[in-house]
């Protein structure tokens, strides 16, 4: 299964490194094993077991070319579902000079300075679902092509476009789901009228500060819910049916970081406006600013990664109905509202629908705030890396919390352990997913 693509890769690099001496063609990658333990009430007590690998490819002559691939083969369970996947994580061709790049394939392409919250980065989805240690293996590369001109030392335009949606993988995947209820979310890449997206980001590069404008057009990475059919035969179980659909934005961000000794300070601002309306629209969110501020400061062989988010829904209004998901239905209260005259069932269902995106998007309420701290520390030469994040959002009560232990034995080996842990209010997006998510781990790696 692995063989035809990767003689495809081979086959198309390989002639590259015989040119002359200046060309390059370097073979590196990874394989890993390990496990994650469920550490909450979840029906599955190995959360998790798998083997993966990693075959990068990368050629060069450090002139005027550049080409990349990498590949990824996963084997094992993961939520109790047999997982069995070759993926092309990446793989592209860059030409370059000292004005301009040209760069075309499957990549992944991260706009913005801010590291814990990132509200700029727009090309590359994520899954949210994915059990690894390393939690940039999470990020999904994008089919597109990106411009670059640099007409002088201090300034940077660049230019994105992508043909197709290629949606985020949601964390509500494993959910339980109440009976009789069906959710079908989008995989892979999706085409259609609408699907596809721009981005134009200007970076100035001043000596101790650098900044950034940018804008995108296309469809928002996280799906938005929308509500296909509801029967209310039985209103004590009704029959519902939901789809996972894209939702076009315009989004326009600033951001910036700048060197005070001995911090690296760093600021965004955003401002992200649907292209369609919401009114009877579910999966179409609020318009929204947001705003993030931290520093990296780096006392001895710590570093420390700090910032705060914040967050200003507009046009807001309380949600008439508590989300879908997440709350036991009050039967009472159900029997009283189906038996108001006038009442539609459909429309009952779709505002909560509605409201489970809003939960989802963090929109729930006027406006959000949330902090996030990483500390990570380079110990006996770099061999012990232990580390902590932690995520706690002041508005909804979300808290993650995220310890770790990296141990190098030997060069090339990596140990590691740690543990997930989410935690909410009733009814919050953590309470929802904190069963199947909370989970301790230990993987080894082997890098080549």
């Amino acid at each position: 299964m692995i063989r035809r693509p990767l003689i495809i890769i081979v086959s198309l690099l390989f002639p590259l490194s015989l040119f002359s001496q200046e060309k390059s063609f370097t073979p590196g990658g990874f394989v890993r094993g390990g496990a994650y333990f469920s550490t909450g009430d979840y029906r599955h007590d190995v959360n998790a077991a798998f083997g993966d690998a990693a075959l990068t490819l990368t050629a060069t002559d450090n002139l005027s070319f550049k080409g990349y691939a990498d590949i990824r083969l996963r084997f094992g369970q993961q939520f109790g579902e047999n997982v069995n996947s070759l993926t092309l994580r990446e793989a592209w061709g860059m030409y370059y000079n000292s004005f301009m790049s040209v760069s075309a394939g499957q990549k992944i392409i991260n706009w913005g300075k801010t590291d814990i919250f990132t509200p700029l980065s727009r090309f590359s989805p994520a899954d949210y679902t994915l059990r690894s240690p390393d939690f940039d293996d999470a990020e999904l590369g994008n089919l597109l092509g990106e411009i670059t001109f640099t007409p002088a030392p201090f300034f940077r335009l660049s230019v994105v476009a992508a043909p197709f949606w290629n949606p985020s993988v949601l964390i509500i995947k494993p959910i339980e789901l109440p009976p009789n209820m069906q959710v079908s979310l989008p995989v892979g890449m999706r085409t259609g009228n609408g699907y596809y997206s721009y981005g134009v980001r200007g970076d100035f590069m001043f000596r101790g500060f650098d900044a950034g404008i940018q804008y995108y057009h296309g469809p928002d990475l996280m799906p938005g819910l929308i509500l296909t059919n509801a029967d209310y035969t039985n209103p004590a179980q009704p029959a519902v049916s939901v789809s996972g659909v894209p939702y076009v934005i315009n989004s326009t961000g600033f951001d910036f970081e700048t060197v005070v000794s001995p911090f690296v300070l760093r600021g965004t601002a955003a401002i992200t406006t649907p292209v369609e309306e919401k009114e009877g629209n579910e999966e179409i969110p609020f318009r929204q600013i947001e705003w993030v501020a931290g520093f990296d400061w780096i006392p001895g062989a710590v570093r420390v990664t700090a910032e705060y988010s914040g967050k200003k829904v507009l046009d807001f209004y309380e949600a008439p109905y508590d989300p879908i998901l997440g709350t036991e239905p009050d039967m009472q209260q159900l029997m009283q509202l189906f038996s108001t005259p006038g009442f539609d069932p459909f429309e009952f269902t779709r505002l909560q629908i509605e409201a489970f995106n809003r939960l989802y998007n963090n929109q729930l309420h006027e406006y959000y705030h949330s902090a996030g701290v990483r500390l990570e520390a380079e110990l006996f030469y770099g061999r012990l890396i232990p580390s902590l994040t932690t995520v706690f959002n002041f508005t909804s009560k979300d808290l993650l919390v995220r310890p770790g232990v990296k141990y190098k034995p030997s060069d090339g080996v990596t140990l590691s352990a740690g543990y997930e842990h989410y935690e909410g209010t009733k009814g919050g997006m953590y309470d929802i997913i904190d069963d199947f998510m909370n989970a301790a781990y230990f993987t080894i790696r082997i890098d080549f």
